[in-house]
């Protein structure tokens, strides 16, 4: 059974969601789907306030209403209902001025359900890139061994830094909200890069901006473009750097 716990400190109605789902196979199964439909819905939903196609916006929002409120997530679903009803409204105002709230929203049931279903037997590795290309690349090429915790900037990054306990981050230098320069910062700042191994993931592959990178005591460098031979690489320097202090 999953930690349904984790979900009930969280304040999530699985009682009442059980009683709609009959079991908590199929309420997991459903679970599974939210969780996984989130990022292209929260896409769709970005595309359309930018479009102004507030109609369609409604619509994408009452999905995720609705199936926040079945699955028990019901603060959750009042944020999206309100979004759905201010679509209706043709409210942009409110929609452009609340828009962040909704993706915090969004951000915070993704890692609530990343860390309820991933496998206590993986260890734990966050990426933190703005790109969902990359993300999902790197996911795609290393899940199988690891849980993947994602962050698109270096508030969520660290969020998840102090919530967690990771065995190793691959962080992209240029990100919004804060960089990967002051993520680094925040983990010298707790003494965490000589406990976590960091990757940094960039484009810039100046001299200048790779000298400070391993002035922080990076790891490794991933430079984009990259392939799985790249990222197959960089894990080894990871376990390498678990072997060597096992020394």
């Amino acid at each position: 059974m999953k930690k349904v716990d984790l979900l009930v400190n969280n304040n999530v109605d699985v009682k009442g969601s059980l009683e709609f789902w009959g079991d908590i196979d199929s309420y997991n199964e459903n679970l599974l789907e939210f969780k996984d439909s989130l990022e292209e819905k929260l896409n769709n939903l970005n595309y359309y306030k930018e479009t102004k196609d507030w109609e369609n916006y409604a619509i994408i929002a009452h999905s995720m209403k609705s199936e926040a409120k079945y699955l028990g997530f019901k603060n959750e679903a009042e944020v999206f209902l309100a979004h759905e009803l201010k679509g209706k409204e043709n409210d942009s105002d409110y929609i452009i001025n609340n828009y962040n709230t909704l993706v915090e929203t969004v951000n915070k049931i993704t890692n609530l359900l990343n860390e309820y279903f991933h496998d206590d037997n993986k260890k734990i590795i966050l990426i933190a890139d703005d790109s969902n290309i990359i993300l999902n690349f790197i996911e795609k090429n290393i899940h199988e061994e690891f849980n993947i915790l994602k962050a698109k900037n270096g508030n969520e990054a660290i969020n998840i830094i102090k919530n967690n306990h990771l065995y190793a981050i691959l962080l992209d230098l240029n990100m919004p909200s804060l960089n990967g320069f002051e993520v680094l910062e925040y983990l010298k700042s707790k003494n965490l890069i000589e406990k976590i191994p960091v990757i940094v993931i960039t484009g810039d592959d100046t001299e200048e901006s790779i000298k400070k990178a391993f002035n922080y005591g990076v790891l490794d460098i991933l430079n984009k473009p990259f392939n799985e031979e790249n990222i197959n690489r960089v894990l080894s320097s990871i376990k390498n750097f678990y072997e060597r202090d096992n020394i």
